[in-house]
């Protein structure tokens, strides 16, 4: 597998939960913003800057720079696993702790692993030869 589908996938994996954690997948809802709200707009903005990550990954054809953006994306998205432990609701059956912190989790995981992936395929690729 090309590094180049990884990094799409990333794009659209991250752009997607962005969109699904403030929608589908949204925090508890209430009279005052609870720490569930504040973990997913810190959260929204990671998965954001996952997916300008991986699309610059797209555009840069320069191996370092690109092994760089790779590990770049490793980092955000371990981020993006732990990002619960910043804080949720208390209660067990609320919706941010049956909806919202597992969609970070369970993204965080994919991201971690295809960009992880992507960084040692780009150790293990062959530097090409410039024709000269």
């Amino acid at each position: 597998m090309k590094t180049k589908s990884l990094f799409i996938l990333n794009a659209v994996l991250s752009a997607a939960a962005a969109v699904a954690v403030n929608t589908v997948l949204h925090p508890c809802s209430g009279e005052m913003a609870m720490k569930c709200n504040h973990t997913t707009q810190v959260g929204t903005v990671l998965l954001a800057v996952l997916a300008i990550l991986s699309i610059a990954a797209l555009f840069v054809k320069n191996a370092a720079a690109n092994k760089a953006l790779a590990a770049l994306s490793v980092i955000g998205s371990a981020a993006a696993f732990f990002l619960p432990a910043l804080g949720h609701c208390g209660g067990a059956l609320m919706h941010c702790n049956t909806h919202t912190m597992p969609a970070f989790r369970i993204v965080g995981a994919l991201l971690f692993i295809f960009a992880l992936i992507a960084l040692i395929a780009g150790f293990l690729r062959k530097p090409q030869a410039s024709a000269a």
